[in-house]
């Protein structure tokens, strides 16, 4: 099985091709704002890389956050129009996971807890099976005992967090190991995609309603 990943929630923009585990080729790199800018020129460049012709894939996995709401829009929409095009199957992946599994590529002995910057003083974090958006105060509270954070949101914070726990720092969702998902990996239709926000994006449509049902100008 040919499969192209795509990571773009967090400052990390990253491809890859792997067949049936092995990665052919990657491209990643690090940016604030240009996650659109960098996505298409990386697809381009892996495929060269891989030797493989878009026609070959067989499916396509997405990060789809918990993170940054463009980038998550430009992965997903990437992976998503890419898909539809082909005729082929999407799986996805939280970047929780992609951290917790790059930490574990690292050598780092649970209990691991991946966490991504959620800006406004937050952070995204996965203990166990719970999902949370807290702020780092609320989340050292609830972390089991001799935790690893690992993160972006985790190493904006480090002060806050090693007073109770260790923080490795410099780790990023794992492309390799999006990439690598085994063929039994749960596929979806490509328009049943959807960012995982966890909270409500910061804009929103504010519509005053005048009595009798009519929006007020």
């Amino acid at each position: 099985m040919l499969t192209i990943a795509f990571s773009s929630s967090t400052a990390l923009v990253a491809v890859a091709v792997a067949e049936n585990g092995d990665i052919l080729a990657r491209s990643e790199a690090h940016t604030d704002r240009r996650h659109a800018e960098e996505i298409t020129p990386m697809l381009q460049s892996v495929l060269a890389g891989a030797g493989v012709g878009l026609a070959e894939l067989d499916r396509v996995v997405v990060d789809i956050g918990p993170g940054r709401y463009t980038g998550m829009r430009v992965g997903i929409a990437t992976a998503t129009t890419l898909a539809h095009v082909l005729g082929i199957p999407v799986s996805t992946i939280t970047s929780l996971e992609l951290l917790r599994r790059a930490a574990i590529d690292r050598g780092i002995e649970p209990p691991i807890v991946p966490v991504v910057d959620a800006r406004r003083n937050e952070v995204f974090a996965a203990i166990g099976d719970r999902l949370l958006v807290v702020r780092p105060a609320d989340l050292i509270d609830q972390l089991p005992a001799d935790s690893t954070l690992v993160g972006d949101g985790a190493d904006r914070y480090r002060d806050d967090f090693t007073v109770q726990a260790k923080v490795c720092s410099g780790v990023v969702p794992s492309i390799a190991a999006a990439a690598a998902l085994p063929s039994s990996w749960p596929t979806l239709d490509p328009v049943t995609v959807e960012p995982l926000y966890v909270r409500e994006p910061d804009a929103a449509i504010n519509i005053r309603v005048r009595p009798g049902g009519r929006p007020a100008p």
